[in-house]
Parts: structure tokens; C-alpha cells; sequence
């Protein structure tokens, strides 16, 4: 990555980081069975020839952090590394045929919105399956966990694609 497109991702990395503990952290609905954790958001979005290594290491710190800011023990940082680390499988079973371009970002302009959301919706899952789950800690807490991480899924997707509308540039052209 060339130094301008990494001050630009360190930038898009705190201001999810600031969006996520100033504003939807204490954002919860139906009794605290829907949280949004937009923040995930960063780590879908980056470029899909991202090394490995680069992207297991960025989603330990941003899970770090959000431990630090959520008071929580590792939560955060088990998830977006779970999360991280299947990436590349998801890249791999959504790639249209000639593959994508390794400098690209996921975006709804590029990918279309179908594609889009079938590479957002497995990462988005898992996140919050593997967030959840090991809040619950107990077997007999799973079902409610596995609701509340349906749930906080759907939610964080609605502000994913939000996010992607109201910010991204040319989100209605598409690649072909």
C-alpha cells in the first residue's frame, strides 16, 4: 500500500473507532437484544489483496481496542480475528470468475449490490456469532446468544450499506 492510501485507511479506521464508542456503543434496542457494531465495517472493507498477516494484525488491534473501550476480556479481539481469519475463504467463494482486482475495496459501486451483500453478510455473521457465543460462555445461554448475534447481524448490515450509500463515492456504477 502506498502512503497515501495507508493515512488514508488509519484515518477510516478512527473514525469507525470513534463512531463505534461515542456513539453506538450504548445504542442498544429491544432490551438489549440488538447491539450495531458498525466497526466491523472497517475490516470488510479493506482492499481484497490485503496480506493475511496485515489483516490478522489490524483486526487484533481493533478488537483490542473495543475491549479497552467496552471493558470487555478478549471478546472483541477473539471475534474480529475469527472474523479476519475467514476472509480470504469468503473472498475466494464470492470472487466472480476472472477474480477481483487485488487493489480494490468492497464496495456496492464495484461489486453490485448482490455480490456486495453476499460477501458482507457471512463476515457480518460470523462476527457476531463468535462475539456473542463467547459472551454467553454457558450452552444453555447459546439460543438467546445466537438471537441476539441474528439480530445485531441484520442491524449492523443496515448501517453497513448506510454507511456504503452515504459516504462511498460512485456506488451506483458497477464493475463489470
Amino acid at each position: 500500500m502506498g502512503r497515501e492510501i495507508w493515512l488514508k485507511q488509519v484515518g477510516v479506521f478512527f473514525i469507525y473507532l470513534f463512531a463505534q464508542v461515542l456513539f453506538f456503543r450504548n445504542l442498544t434496542f429491544f432490551d438489549g437484544n440488538v447491539m450495531i457494531f458498525p466497526y466491523v465495517a472497517f475490516l470488510v472493507l479493506l482492499p481484497f489483496g490485503a496480506d493475511n498477516m496485515k489483516l490478522l494484525n489490524i483486526a487484533f488491534v481493533m478488537g483490542f481496542v473495543m475491549d479497552i473501550f467496552y471493558d470487555s476480556i478478549g471478546i472483541h479481539t477473539a471475534a474480529c480475528v475469527g472474523m479476519a481469519f475467514t476472509r480470504y475463504q469468503i473472498i475466494k467463494v464470492t470472487a466472480p470468475s476472472g477474480g477481483y482486482d487485488l487493489s480494490d475495496v468492497p464496495l456496492i459501486g464495484q461489486m453490485g449490490f448482490g455480490t456486495f451483500i453476499t460477501f458482507v453478510i457471512p463476515q457480518v455473521l460470523i462476527h457476531h456469532i463468535l462475539l456473542f457465543s463467547i459472551e454467553a460462555a454457558d450452552w444453555g445461554f447459546m439460543p438467546k446468544a445466537l438471537f441476539r448475534a441474528f439480530l445485531s447481524s441484520i442491524a449492523t448490515i443496515f448501517i453497513i450499506l448506510a454507511v456504503q450509500y452515504l459516504f462511498y463515492k460512485g456506488f451506483s456504477r458497477r464493475r463489470i
